[in-house]
């Protein structure tokens, strides 16, 4: 994986932080943030990545917690890139679009010669109404006959279209590219309780046909997995926090450099090859 300049691209991520102030965790959330921004800012992240779920309440506290954990994110100096989880959309879609600054829920940024691509899984869901007759038709399938979880969703017709797109421009500027989607997307990466995205089959068979697309980055399932299929690194990363409190190891320093993503936890150092030739 080619990066341009002398020194290798260095970011920071975070997934399914569910923040909820009600909670014990809850209430060392912004502790634990706090020491992932010195960590993040310490080693020299560039930017961070937050893989969605950042909230865990429903109904008119949603919002209050969604801009609060934002907040809190928002003292890292650099940028911050937000995924959407199926939490977060306990605050409306378009309410959740404005407070977190986006102009859509699928999105992609560049950065040292490599592309990310940020995935809406939620697009074709139980909180959206389908934009167009394909994805009434997609909604009503998975929900009526193959009875798929409700907090689970699909790529509808029109980021499909987006998606190729983009990948194709990214072939054709000898882009590396990493995709990000808050629900998984290989049924070895989860378990059946938290479920993946529901149409995972159809953008894996996309995903397949572009040697160029190098990693998927997943939050969701809390426990961390990972696996390979077609060339292609599916990881999994583990939830922030957990039962004994918020660990420093949940904050990940992801380095790229050459063809390797190496992923440095406080425990050890995750290596992936993602040279696909």
């Amino acid at each position: 994986m080619s990066t341009s300049g002398e020194h290798p691209l260095k970011f920071g991520i975070v997934t399914d932080i569910h923040y909820n102030p009600e909670t014990e965790t809850g209430n060392q959330t912004e502790a634990g943030l706090e020491r992932c921004i010195e960590k993040w800012t310490r080693e020299g992240a560039e930017f961070v990545i937050q893989l969605g779920d950042l909230i865990n309440r429903e109904g008119p506290e949603a919002e209050a917690d969604l801009i609060a954990v934002r907040d809190m994110l928002a003292r890292f100096p650099g940028k911050v890139h937000h995924v959407a989880g199926n939490h977060c959309l306990a605050v409306p879609p378009e309410r959740y679009k404005a407070i977190m600054g986006l102009d859509s829920l699928y999105h992609t940024f560049a950065s040292h010669g490599i592309r990310f691509i940020a995935l809406d899984g939620m697009d074709v869901s139980a909180i959206n109404e389908p934009q167009t007759e394909a994805d009434h038709h997609l909604l009503e399938y998975y929900r009526d006959v193959v009875k798929a979880p409700f907090y689970c969703g699909a790529i509808g017709a029109r980021q499909l279209e987006w998606l190729v797109s983009e990948l194709d421009l990214a072939l054709k500027n000898e882009e590396p590219v990493i995709i990000l989607s808050h629900l998984p997307l290989l049924e070895e990466t989860t378990d059946e309780k938290h479920g993946l995205l529901w149409n995972h089959e159809e953008v894996v068979a996309i995903l397949s046909r572009y040697p160029n697309v190098r990693a998927v980055l997943s939050g969701h399932y809390h426990a961390a997995a990972k696996a390979v299929r077609g060339g292609i690194e599916f990881v999994v990363l583990a939830a922030f926090g957990g039962g004994d409190g918020v660990m420093d190891g949940d904050c990940l320093i992801v380095k790229a450099s050459g063809n390797r993503l190496v992923f440095r936890s406080r425990q050890d150092d995750i290596l992936l090859n993602l040279d696909n030739t």
